[in-house]
């Protein structure tokens, strides 16, 4: 198993029983190693999920946190990401949809948080 599987999986251990300093430690170095291997991200359907899930991941820590800003960043930093890898990439590309679905996703879970938060204030 790669190092970035194994580290999601222990941060959604530790998240689990309400351990968010570990998890988040864990969410941020699986996203650092996506990262750093990011030549296959926008190509791999498995490790897009991953990262994204990580960013998503940080943004619930960080909400439950009280840390809102740091949450926005999580879901809007992978939106800008992934905007410019799709106006890059043609719509024949057989990876386009693929982005183009990771995009909606990110997009509906920005939507929700923005809710949420002005409810809240």
């Amino acid at each position: 198993m790669d190092d970035w599987r194994n580290l999601i999986v222990t941060g959604n251990q530790h998240f689990a029983i309400d351990e968010m300093d570990h998890a988040e430690d864990n969410y941020f170095d699986a996203l650092t190693l996506l990262d750093e291997n990011s030549e296959s991200l926008f190509t791999d359907r498995e490790k897009l999920s991953a990262w994204l899930a990580c960013h998503h991941n940080l943004a619930t820590v960080y909400k439950q946190s009280d840390q809102s800003e740091l949450a926005r960043f999580h879901l809007e930093s992978p939106l800008e990401i992934i905007e410019v890898q799709l106006k890059k990439m043609s719509p024949d590309h057989q990876h386009f949809v693929d982005l183009l679905k990771a995009y909606s996703a990110g997009l509906s879970e920005l939507v929700v948080f923005k809710q949420t938060t002005q409810r809240a204030a």
